[in-house]
C-alpha cells in the first residue's frame, strides 16, 4: 500500500522507477493532503529518473559551475563572497532540497546581520542566476520561485553650479581634472580612475573604454566636449600610462572615503557620492534638451528606463511644445456633433 498511518499520521512507501524504495512521512494527518504529497513526489521522483539528475547533488556543484562560467566577470570576486556565504548555509543540503523556506530563511539571517535590503537582493540575484544555470545542465528540475525585497527608489542628487565651484576649490589638486571629466562625460569613478592613455584621442576629441572594463563586456566610445579634452591636456607627462596620477606619481585607485569625505567638509557640501558626479551631468544634459536617445548611448545605459529618472529635468524643453501653433479652429470638433447648428439656430 503506498500510503499507510503511523498514529495520526500519513506516510508513504513506494518503489521509484530507479528500483530505489522511497519513504517518507508525509507530516499531515490529512489523507487528502497525504495523497496529494504522495503524487507529486512520484511525479518528481519520476522526472529526476527520466532526466538523469542526481538526487544528492550538493550546492557547492553548481556554485563551481557558475563561478567558472562567469571567471572573466568584472565581478568574480563580489561573487565569490557572496556564494561562500550561501554556500554555508546550504551546507550539506542537496541542490533538490533547496526550496523557497530554505532560501527565505538564509536571507532573513543576512538581513538579521544588518544587511539593507538592497544587499539581501544582490545576494538573491546570484544564488537565481547560479541556480539557473544548474537547471540548465538539468542537475535540478525547476529552479524556486522566491521574491526579492523591497527597494527604495533611487536618490538622483546633483550638484548646483556654485557647489562645482565649491567642489573644485576645496578637492585636492590632482583630483580636479578627474571631477572635471566625470562632469564633462557622465563615466563612473573607476573609469576615470583607470583611464588610459592609448584610450584617448586629443586630435579627434574621442574616448574608447575597452569592454573589459564594462560588465557588458562591449566597448564604449564617446565624443569629448572641449573642457574634457581640456582636463585630459593638464594632465600630459604624469604618468606614461594611467591619464591621472597621484602626488607620487601613481595612478588612483578607488577614491578614499575619508578623503572624500574631508573635501566636502571644506567645500560644505553634504550628502554627496562620487557617483552623483554623473548624475549632474545627466541632469544636465537634459535640462539642455539631449534627446533621450542620445543621453542614453551617451552614458552607456542598457536601457531608456534608466534615463528616465532624470526625465524631471526636462520639463522646461517640454514649454515650447504646448504653444505650438498649428491648433484646429475652436469649432472644427463640433462639426459632426450637431452642436454647431444649434450655435447658428441660437445666433
Amino acid at each position: 500500500m503506498a500510503l499507510f498511518q503511523r498514529g495520526n499520521t500519513w506516510w508513504y512507501d513506494f518503489t521509484g522507477p530507479d528500483g530505489r524504495r522511497v519513504r517518507a512521512s508525509a507530516k499531515t494527518s490529512n489523507k487528502q493532503l497525504a495523497i496529494k504529497l504522495e503524487a507529486k513526489v512520484r511525479l518528481d521522483s519520476f522526472n529526476l529518473h527520466a532526466m538523469g539528475i542526481a538526487l544528492d547533488r550538493p550546492f557547492k556543484d553548481a556554485v563551481e559551475y557558475y563561478l567558472e562560467i562567469k571567471r572573466n566577470n568584472r565581478t568574480i570576486v563580489e561573487y565569490g563572497k557572496q556564494l561562500a556565504w550561501l554556500q554555508e548555509q546550504f551546507k550539506g543540503v542537496p541542490l533538490q532540497k533547496i526550496d523557497e523556506d530554505r532560501i527565505v530563511r538564509s536571507i532573513l539571517k543576512k538581513h538579521k546581520e544588518g544587511a539593507t535590503n538592497a544587499t539581501c537582493n544582490r545576494y538573491l540575484a546570484v544564488l537565481r542566476a547560479t541556480l539557473r544555470a544548474a537547471h540548465l545542465r538539468k542537475w535540478i528540475l525547476r529552479v524556486p520561485a522566491f521574491k526579492l525585497f523591497a527597494e527604495p527608489k533611487e536618490r538622483v542628487r546633483w550638484l548646483t553650479d556654485d557647489e562645482v565651484t565649491r567642489l573644485l576649490e576645496a578637492c585636492p589638486p590632482k583630483w580636479r581634472g578627474m571631477i572635471r571629466v566625470s562632469l564633462a562625460t557622465g563615466l563612473r569613478q573607476s573609469n576615470v580612475t583607470a583611464m588610459r592613455w592609448e584610450w584617448v584621442d586629443l586630435d579627434r576629441s574621442t574616448l574608447c573604454v575597452p569592454g573589459e572594463f564594462f560588465k557588458n563586456g562591449k566597448d564604449f566610445a564617446i565624443p569629448l566636449s572641449d573642457d574634457a579634452v581640456a582636463a585630459i591636456r593638464e594632465s600630459l607627462g604624469d604618468h606614461p600610462t594611467f591619464v591621472f596620477a597621484d602626488d607620487n606619481g601613481k595612478p588612483f585607485g578607488k577614491i578614499r572615503s575619508k578623503a572624500w569625505k574631508d573635501t566636502l567638509a571644506r567645500a560644505e557640501i553634504e550628502n554627496l557620492r562620487w557617483h552623483d558626479l554623473r548624475h549632474t551631468w545627466a541632469s544636465r544634459m537634459t535640462q539642455a534638451g539631449v534627446p533621450t536617445q542620445a543621453l542614453q548611448r551617451l552614458g552607456g545605459w542598457e536601457t531608456a528606463a534608466m534615463v528616465n529618472k532624470y526625465a524631471h529635468h526636462n520639463v522646461e524643453t517640454l514649454r515650447q511644445f504646448v504653444d505650438a501653433k498649428g491648433q484646429p479652429e475652436p469649432t472644427s470638433h463640433l462639426r459632426h456633433t450637431g452642436v454647431q447648428r444649434r450655435l447658428r439656430l441660437v445666433g
